[in-house]
């Protein structure tokens, strides 16, 4: 009897400015936009986890939108922050109860984590992990806006 469990795969979902940026030299953002047309929840709900860099993490791991966010924004955020988390790290360990922090065998521990049973995985970045990912195959798909 064979075992028919699909392997999760690893999505990049990012948005990227037309000559390659995915942030500002200081870390801005604005330039990002959420409407409701692009399809943005509907990826959320094909995923149950998320993968961060701890800079990215730290960013927007636990974000809470504000009031004057829109409720798309304020929906997108409630989805986002009910995902498992990760964070790769190189020097920091666990600090909070709302990630499971890697700090080594990045590869075998991926790979783990492929082969657990759930929803496909957001790989968010930042822009050093995901060159991490790509250097050793990791990505299975990309989806750039």
């Amino acid at each position: 009897m064979s075992n028919n469990i699909k392997q999760r795969r690893i999505i990049l979902d990012l948005a990227t400015t037309l000559d390659g940026f995915i942030e500002g030299k200081n870390g801005e953002v604005d330039w990002c936009i959420m409407d409701t047309d692009m399809g943005f929840t509907n990826f959320l709900n094909e995923i149950d986890t998320i993968l961060y860099g701890r800079k990215s993490y730290d960013l927007w791991g636990q974000y809470i939108p504000q009031d004057e966010d829109s409720d798309n924004e304020k929906e997108i955020w409630e989805l986002i922050n009910s995902k498992e988390k990760y964070v790769f790290s190189r020097t920091q360990i666990a600090t909070d109860n709302q990630a499971i922090f890697i700090n080594e065998n990045i590869l075998e521990e991926v790979n783990k984590l492929k082969n657990k049973p759930g929803k496909d995985i957001w790989l968010y970045g930042g822009a050093s992990l995901i060159t991490t990912f790509i250097n050793l195959g990791l990505i299975d798909e990309f989806r750039l806006s």
